[in-house]
């Protein structure tokens, strides 16, 4: 590794050093962390969520529409947060509203022990 370089002289202002960094395993790529992932079918999320199979509307093993029953059912329950990501540009690193959705939730759900739910593509109304 090559040694650190100071970017200006000492006395005018910060000293700040630029240090190369050595990779120490290949970053994937997001087509390889895509296909490594292993899909949850749509039924035991929906159990997890307390929907019954009759308010879902499958779409395939994966996706389901959510029937508007489901809501009239769980009125009574206590109602959550909704959280719209919307118009904001990405990254140069390409981070947009979708990796900021799913950050969102990982930070609620892990970090904070909320129970959370993502929608990262909503259908026209």
């Amino acid at each position: 590794m090559p040694p650190a370089t100071k970017a200006k002289k000492e006395g005018e202002g910060p000293v700040i050093y630029n240090k190369s960094l050595e990779l120490l395993a290949k970053v994937p790529t997001d087509i390889e962390i895509a296909q490594a992932a292993t899909c949850l079918p749509i039924t035991d999320i929906g159990e997890t969520l307390q929907l019954k199979d009759e308010e879902l509307e499958m779409y395939g093993k994966l996706k389901a529409k959510v029937s508007l029953k489901a809501r009239e059912r769980l009125k009574d329950k206590p109602s959550g947060y909704y959280v719209c990501v919307a118009g904001i540009n990405p990254t140069p690193l390409g981070e947009g509203k979708s990796t900021t959705t799913i950050g969102l939730c990982q930070a609620l759900g892990a970090h904070l022990d909320k129970k959370v739910v993502a929608c990262v593509r909503q259908p026209s109304q």
